[in-house]
């Protein structure tokens, strides 16, 4: 069984990986099965994407075609027990078509099974976050 700092690290190494724009690493560290719950912070994103698929579909939708630049800057990172790891995010981004600037503060709630990412559950809300992970 992973280790809670492990967990925390390889969860540090995912999201380098989401602004490497690395999405065969990430789906290389995603279970099968991966649920992947939005925040739905932006339009045309749906709740939920489920299993590796689901994830190349939110990449594709939300990842490429919107974006020109993006960066997400981890402003804190901890274990939650059971699990989980806590990620508090600020999302920054340069919209393609437009050229607006977006930041965005927003939580990833990660849960594991195992050394993979089985569950990933967003927060618009930071405080939000820190209750459903049980670090309020």
């Amino acid at each position: 069984m992973t280790e809670p700092t492990d967990r925390v690290e390889r969860y540090r190494e995912a999201l380098d990986a989401w602004n490497r724009r690395d999405l065969v690493w990430i789906l290389e560290q995603a279970s099968p099965d991966l649920e992947f719950n939005t925040a739905q912070l932006f339009p045309g994103i749906d709740a939920e994407y489920r299993g590796r698929e689901g994830m190349v579909e939110f990449w594709t939708t939300f990842i490429e075609e919107p974006w020109a630049l993006f960066q997400l800057e981890v402003e804190s990172l901890e274990d939650a027990g059971e699990d989980r790891v806590l990620a508090l995010i600020t999302f920054h981004g340069t919209e393609r078509d437009s050229g607006d600037e977006v930041t965005t503060r927003y939580a990833h709630l990660a849960t594991f099974r195992g050394d993979e990412v089985a569950r990933i559950d967003a927060f618009a809300d930071w405080d939000e976050a820190r209750r459903a992970a049980g670090l309020a």
